[in-house]
């Protein structure tokens, strides 16, 4: 294998998704080579047609809130993309409710309605008589504090403990901020009365291309950028000589890293890391899914963008229907759905039964109807879904992010920076990395 800079590189940066190609996007004149390990990129941000569906792994919408990525993403797309308003509900209590479950009690069981509301302004008046530092709290207390204990245990609470897998007294809240939606009493108020047209959070509004799934992005960046190699995985890093053995059993020279790959497996390819490192490393916690693309028989089976199920009866948190993104990402008479399911309920067992469960949770909900039948069924497991906030993890990335960067290596994006985030950010994190290399004078 032969690369175009030799055997040497200025700028080597590992991973082809958003964030790598974002950071080779910026560096504009600076050599760089991007190395990614599948046979295209796009990372997570990747697209797989079959049978004339074509699937994301999960739901990737381009929620874009600065001027800059904005011109950037619609310049990249020339125009082939739809902007989707978001239309989002919670499924439970065989009731079907409006997003964010905070706001909109609106056509629960009466008991759940008092339950919440009342619950809601006993918070309220705590609050306006009593100073309480928040960041201090585990989640779970935090939503207590925030939302009472209604909104608390009738969504807050299962539904991000069957997303993350773990309790909630072991999060903290530093993942929280546009994510998790804090209305005003009116809101809350409003939306125990009637259903109510406000819209919260950070994606009300969202852009998705109009054909090729969200790889579109990916692709269009990557014919922006002087050179990417596929199949190839970083399989050591001297970080003391500034090295990197590839697969195939090149090794290039580098004078900065760029990781945008799960830091876990960074740090795993890292060559005598310090026993401090190490330790560190043990600390990081993530949450896997299944996501399972289903391809049915019938057309429009949702007018939803996606819906979440915080119920354990259900198999899966989140259903989310392609088709409404755009139309051409189904073959005509035809819907689809990203359905993703924790690992903790996939673990050891069948395809066959995962879908068989999966089936009856989606006639249970009244979105299959039981003669609805799946030309395609896609299993594809994410191993680093979501980053876990528990109390460990700034003090591990604090002491690994020092070590990181006195090698001139810098870790970006969702996963190498191991946050919580969307793909916007994926992107500004490129460009900061690439601005943070120093130009030639």
């Amino acid at each position: 294998m032969i690369f175009p800079f030799g055997e040497r590189v200025p700028v080597l940066i590992l991973g082809g998704g958003l964030a790598g190609l974002s950071a080779a996007y910026h560096l504009g004149p600076i050599r760089n080579l991007v190395v990614e390990k599948e046979n295209e990129v796009g990372g997570t941000a990747r697209s797989i047609s079959i049978k004339g569906f074509t699937f994301d792994f999960t739901g990737h919408l381009l929620h874009l809130h600065t001027a800059y990525t904005k011109k950037l993403i619609t310049t990249l797309l020339r125009g082939h993309f739809f902007e989707c308003q978001r239309n989002t509900a919670i499924h439970s209590y065989n009731t079907t409710t409006l997003y964010p479950f905070q706001a909109n009690t609106y056509g629960l069981p009466d008991f759940i309605i008092d339950e919440c509301l009342l619950g809601f302004l006993e918070t309220y008046l705590k609050q306006s008589q009593h100073k309480i530092d928040h960041q201090k709290l585990n989640f779970r207390d935090w939503c207590y504090n925030i939302f009472g204990e209604g909104i608390s245990k009738h969504f807050m609470i299962p539904y991000n403990e069957k997303l993350f897998q773990t309790s909630t007294k072991s999060l903290t809240v530093d993942w929280c901020g546009p994510f998790v939606p804090r209305p005003l009493l009116e809101d809350v108020i409003r939306g125990a009365l009637k259903p109510q047209e406000k819209k919260f959070g950070y994606n009300a509004t969202f852009l998705y291309p109009k054909k090729g799934g969200i790889q579109a992005l990916a692709l269009a960046l990557a014919h922006k950028i002087p050179q990417s190699q596929t199949n190839t995985e970083v399989e050591e890093i001297n970080w003391k000589k500034k090295s990197a053995r590839l697969s195939g059993g090149q090794t290039i020279q580098y004078e900065h890293l760029i990781n945008t790959i799960p830091l876990p497996e960074l740090l795993n390819r890292m060559a005598d890391l310090p026993k401090g490192i190490k330790e560190q490393k043990k600390k990081l916690k993530f949450a896997s899914i299944l996501c399972l693309n289903l391809g049915v028989n019938r057309p429009r089976i949702s007018e939803r963008s996606w819906v979440y199920f915080p119920e354990k009866k259900y198999p899966f948190y989140r259903v989310g229907f392609p088709m409404n993104f755009t139309p051409h990402v189904v073959p005509k008479g035809c819907s689809s759905m990203y359905v993703e399911i924790p690992w903790a309920f996939v673990k050891g067992k069948s395809q066959k039964s995962i879908l068989s469960a999966v089936r009856r949770g989606l006639i249970e909900a009244r979105i299959l109807k039981a003669h609805d039948t799946f030309r395609v069924a896609q299993f594809l497991p994410i191993k680093y879904a979501y980053v876990i906030y528990d109390r460990h993890r700034n003090i591990a990335l604090d002491q690994i992010f020092s070590f990181l960067s006195n090698q001139d290596i810098q870790s970006i994006g969702r996963y190498g920076a191991w946050k919580y985030s969307f793909m916007e950010e994926a992107i500004l994190d490129g460009k900061k990395a690439a601005d943070n290399i120093p130009r030639p004078r």
